[in-house]
């Protein structure tokens, strides 16, 4: 899933606004380094004037989306994609979950200013 990519405000979606959107990740993944096939591109969610839909590009394999969301931080230092966000796509009860977890995690880190808490493989660990 990529967050913030702006798209085009106003118009409905057609094979042109899909095939600029395809352009955008590419130029994404040019910024990375990184040179992988996308299989697919599409927004997702009811189209707004004030929101951004987020997108979901479907790349050719499970090797090439572990290696973009490991490379997905880069995108904060560059110039054109600092506002950009990549994650995985998650289901709606994983997405409650890890809301939970990240409400706990700023609890504790708040409660207990001496001790260092950290989220790891979508667990807690106190350093």
């Amino acid at each position: 899933m990529i967050f913030n990519l702006e798209e085009e405000k106003g118009s409905v979606d057609t094979a042109a606004t899909v095939e600029e959107d395809r352009k955008a990740v590419e130029k994404i993944l040019e910024e990375l380094n990184e040179k992988m096939k996308l299989t697919d591109v599409k927004r997702v969610g009811a189209k707004s004037e004030k929101k951004t839909r987020p997108m979901i590009a479907t790349l050719s394999s499970r090797e090439n989306l572990l290696t973009l969301l490991k490379k997905a931080r880069e995108l904060k230092k560059t110039k054109n994609f600092h506002s950009v966000y990549i994650g995985p796509d998650r289901t709606f009860e994983e997405r409650e979950s890890r809301r939970k977890t990240l409400e706990t995690l700023k609890r504790l880190r708040s409660e207990n200013s001496e001790k260092q808490y950290v989220l790891r493989k979508g667990v807690i660990v106190c350093e």
